[in-house]
């Protein structure tokens, strides 16, 4: 997959790691906030963001956590911002109170971000609660993206959803029912336009996905997954509910969702798109099945429309033999640093020595020791604003000590953007990591590793990174 997105899987990985961090600590619980803000600044096609925060409370008032921020108000679909957030709420009385709001990350997109791509939001809000778990949100933020012309004020509405913990009565804490990877193969109606009036080309895209329970046959579903083929750049974040019929061993499906795309031309309009699927599973062993759709997808105010088949496979968590002990996880966050040299700028007017990137990373133990880890993660810093890489692969943890642990890791997946000389995207890379124990549920991490571009005359960069890892388990 030479072509897949380089921002391909960030979203998922930061949706699946709050929520599998709530459902490890259902005590504290954790927040889902979204909700749009509008910028009034005529220097930039990105006139508004919808917001995407999922955080894990570490206190009654205090949570932590991931946020997506993607265009969705002007003609800039394909403008995504992704990092790490934390909300502190001050109670007022009974129904309302304030939240203020620290989010530190970086992107691009659209061909609105150019320079280090670094995105800085301070916000306040006034919230009111409408139920129990509830509550609508008024904010005022001040937003900085460096490389952009966007240093001011935005104004929005939203929602908080409190999960879990003793303080929201009735609102328990979901866990993942499945995870999955997707390929589709999607198809324009003749006459379709792309962002430079030409005819829009086949897309084939691969992604990552979700899935929690919310009833005995219906799911909630999230997913994030770029362009293969036909867009470079192309990437969507989408969630939506999937509603199932059982017949023998096949499961019937149809999915309904909505969310946001945009890149490489095609012509999504502000980024909103909605999306529809018929399908049907069939088990191939006790916890995989395979899943084949027909979708058709449309934005709401672009030209893009098209229609195709997928193919995924999905990994259902909660169908553990007797005696099961749950699945073991474990979430980092952190910085990562590159040093560049010969080869890895596309053009040589950059001369930055080393560039900055914040990534996230998560690994599910399939072993005791063996684990599938996934990592995302873009530039905050070294002039390639919209850089980034997604990854999948293969990691081996040997304990070396009470509080100590060794990590080797292999990866394959994608990167490009920013003026970064990947050679047509495809990146191989490997990692030794160490991590200390600090506390019971969480440990610092530091890794050592090289990334390399697998067609030849690419950037082969040596990477530090620095990190916190969150260990946690699931369906115990």
């Amino acid at each position: 997959m030479p072509y897949v997105s380089r921002r391909l899987f960030p979203a998922t990985l930061a949706l699946a790691a709050g929520l599998g961090l709530g459902s490890a600590a259902q005590a504290q619980g954790f927040d889902i906030e979204t909700g749009l803000e509008a910028i009034d600044n005529p220097a930039t096609l990105i006139e508004g963001l919808h917001r995407l925060y999922i955080g894990r409370r570490i206190s009654p008032t205090f949570s932590v956590g991931g946020s997506v921020y993607s265009a969705a108000l002007g003609d800039a679909g394909g403008a995504f911002f992704w990092g790490f957030e934390g909300v502190a709420r001050v109670p007022l009385s009974e129904r309302f109170g304030l939240s203020f709001a620290g989010f530190i990350g970086g992107g691009g997109g659209a061909s609105q971000v150019v320079g280090d791509g670094l995105m800085l939001r301070a916000a306040a809000s006034l919230d009111y609660r409408l139920t129990a778990a509830w509550e609508l949100q008024a904010s005022a933020s001040w937003i900085r993206i460096d490389g952009a012309p966007i240093d001011g004020p935005a104004y929005g509405l939203g929602l908080r959803y409190r999960i879990g913990g003793g303080g929201t009565p009735g609102a328990g804490v979901p866990e993942f029912d499945a995870i999955g990877a997707v390929v589709t193969q999607m198809v324009s109606p003749s006459g379709t336009l792309n962002r430079s009036a030409g005819a829009q080309d086949d897309l084939s895209i691969a992604g990552a996905r979700v899935f929690f329970d919310l009833g005995p046959s219906t799911q909630f579903t999230f997913g994030s997954a770029g362009a293969a083929r036909g867009a470079q750049g192309y990437m969507e974040i989408t969630g939506g509910l999937r509603q199932r019929v059982s017949v023998g061993r096949l499961s019937f499906f149809a999915e309904g969702s909505a969310g946001f795309a945009g890149g490489g031309l095609v012509d999504t309009g502000a980024g909103l798109i909605l999306r529809g699927s018929l399908g049907v599973a069939v088990p191939v062993t006790r916890t995989l099945d395979v899943e084949l759709a027909a979708v058709a997808t449309g934005a709401v105010n672009g030209e893009y429309r098209s229609a195709g088949l997928s193919l995924g496979l999905t990994h259902h968590l909660n169908r553990q033999g007797p005696g099961g002990a749950g699945q073991r996880w474990a979430y980092t966050g952190g910085i990562e640093i590159q040093r560049t040299g010969p080869g890895y700028f596309v053009a040589p007017g950059n001369t930055a020595a080393y560039t900055a990137m914040q990534y996230s990373s998560f690994d599910y133990f399939v072993g005791q020791r063996l684990y599938v880890t996934g990592t995302a993660a873009t530039a905050v810093g070294g002039g390639v604003a919209g850089f980034a890489v997604g990854m999948f692969g293969l990691g081996y943890e040997i304990p070396i000590g009470e509080r100590w642990h060794l990590s080797i890791e292999g990866q394959l997946g994608a990167a490009g953007g920013g003026g970064v000389n990947t050679a047509g995207g495809l990146v191989a890379g490997l990692r030794a990591e160490v991590d200390y124990r600090v506390g019971q549920n969480w440990r610092l991490a530091a890794g050592l590793g090289q990334l390399r571009a697998v067609s030849s005359g690419g950037f082969s960069p040596l990477t530090l990174t620095l990190g916190v890892k969150i260990p946690f388990v699931t369906h115990r």
